[in-house]
């Protein structure tokens, strides 16, 4: 199904002009009978289409805006959730340094160069920049305690960008 804006703008034109056509055509039918059951349908259908018309530029316009804000919130939520899981990445391959469930040197550092990155991205809301800058800090500085709960704030902050609140 094509969703341009102008074929939303012509299905949603055609849909009040026929709804507003069979009203008319029953209203006048049971009114009076068929001759003004034909005169209230093409009224009330030819109203329908003349105002659509007139208000398709609006309508295509309002179409636009709110098709620009629902990509600019998915692509803000997607990059916050990526932040999350690129943090969390990194914690992982920090903590434990040493044993078996511990990462090489290299893996560890391709992991905090793509959190760091990631964090700075284009789009990352400033509250939930500010938590993750909290979370490569506790990382960085190898407190796992004070890490794991900076992590659990970003996620928090995440949510409540997902939420609105």
């Amino acid at each position: 199904m094509d969703t341009t804006p102008e074929q939303m703008s012509s299905r949603t034109a055609a849909g009040w002009t026929v709804a507003l056509a069979g009203l008319g055509a029953v209203a006048g039918f049971v009114w009076d009978g068929p001759f003004l059951a034909v005169a209230c349908a093409l009224s009330l259908g030819g109203g329908a289409a003349l105002g659509t018309l007139l208000s398709r530029r609006q309508m295509i316009a309002t179409i636009r805006e709110g098709q620009g804000k629902a990509a600019a919130l998915g692509y803000a939520d997607g990059i916050a959730d990526m932040v999350v899981l690129e943090i969390s990445a990194y914690r992982t391959s920090v903590f434990p340094l040493s044993g078996p469930d511990a990462v090489d040197a290299a893996e560890r550092r391709a992991r905090r160069k793509a959190a760091y990155r990631l964090t700075a991205a284009d789009g990352l809301a400033h509250h939930i920049r500010e938590a993750a800058a909290a979370a490569l800090e506790a990382i960085d500085n190898a407190r796992d305690r004070d890490a794991q709960s900076a992590i659990e704030d970003l996620m928090k902050a995440v949510q409540e960008q997902r939420h609105g609140t």
